[in-house]
């Protein structure tokens, strides 16, 4: 009997020191963040196929899942965030079940967990926790939302239950309007001018061809005519500035003025310093490598020159503010538009 005192002190040790491990291993990486593991990032979840940290419900479409350097994916992180939901249920078609919980009065406080699961639970342990379920806007781009009116972007991903870019959601997150019966492209068209967001590159392509007729006709002739055409064919392959749409002053100017989404003709109009090379938009510098293939719009070859110098600036403040922090006043640095 006296023999199983030690061995129970040393079980108690290991344990200890194991749970010690974990509460030292929790990741502190921003999302899009370079990460080895899922343990590196805040999200807990290193998207599969990138390597980068990233929302665990959206990496499952986007990414390949979370576990980079893993031999199969996960979604560990997505479950967790879903209340142990597997993704072929979670939180999208429980959207249709909530809606009319969700329009009509907030859950109520005794319906606890239950009144939640309907909707999506709330992840205290994610950034901006504290953003989600009030409508106040104030959500950032990724994080979690119950609705439209969480987000700064006014767009809540219909198919993720993330705030988004209200323009790429349309596309990217089958819309906006999470927590609704139906999507909606309300903060797109609110961004585009009223337009369908879907149709803007026709629209453009539109009023070039216009323009250059135009050209044709006021100066007369038949070679003019020819050179009014050639005109035309010019401006449809960079591009015309769609004077419709918001921010149409910055496009061309080379101000980097420009914000995220709007349209661009290079990197030097964007205030983010990424003009979309597929998609001819000011885009997040991280994002667009996957996103948009590359930044440098109207270049021959792509370019992650802004991306580069992002996370290098990123690491930059991390370390000004060790200092300035001084011993034990280390702030976690997250960049939540990139």
């Amino acid at each position: 009997m006296p023999s199983s005192t030690p061995l129970k002190s040393s079980t108690l040790f290991f344990i200890l020191l194991n749970l010690t491990l974990l509460v030292l291993s929790q990741g502190t990486q921003f999302i899009t963040g370079p990460c080895t593991s899922d343990a590196d990032c805040a999200s807990s979840c290193c998207g599969f196929n990138s390597g980068k940290c990233a929302g665990p419900v959206v990496a499952q479409e986007r990414d390949g899942g979370c576990g980079f350097g893993n031999a199969q994916p996960n979604d560990d992180a997505a479950r967790a965030l879903t209340g142990g939901q597997p993704m072929a249920t979670s939180p999208a078609t429980m959207a249709a079940a909530a809606a009319a919980t969700n329009n009509a009065v907030p859950p109520a406080k005794s319906a606890g967990t239950a009144a939640q699961g309907t909707s999506a639970p709330i992840n205290s342990n994610l950034a901006g926790s504290a953003n989600v379920g009030n409508g106040a806007g104030k959500q950032f781009i990724t994080g979690q939302c119950l609705s439209d009116a969480d987000c700064a972007s006014g767009c809540c991903g219909f198919n993720t239950g993330l705030c988004a870019g209200a323009v790429i959601a349309q596309t990217r997150d089958g819309g906006c309007g999470f927590g609704d019966t139906q999507p909606n492209d309300d903060a797109a068209q609110a961004l585009t001018g009223g337009g369908d967001s879907t149709a803007s590159a026709a629209s453009s392509a539109s009023t070039t061809t216009t323009s250059g007729a135009g050209a044709g006709a006021d100066s007369g002739g038949d070679d003019t005519g020819s050179n009014g055409n050639t005109a035309t064919t010019t401006q449809s392959t960079a591009g015309a500035i769609d004077s419709g749409i918001p921010g149409s002053a910055n496009v061309g100017t080379g101000s980097g003025k420009q914000f995220i989404t709007g349209q661009c003709f290079s990197d030097a109009d964007c205030a983010s310093g990424c003009c979309g090379f597929n998609s001819g938009k000011c885009a997040g510098a991280i994002i667009a490598q996957t996103r948009d293939g590359g930044c440098g719009f109207g270049d021959a070859q792509p370019n992650d020159t802004a991306a580069q110098a992002l996370t290098g600036s990123a690491r930059m403040r991390t370390r000004k503010r060790d200092v300035v922090g001084g011993r034990g006043g280390r702030v976690g640095v997250r960049e939540f538009m990139a």
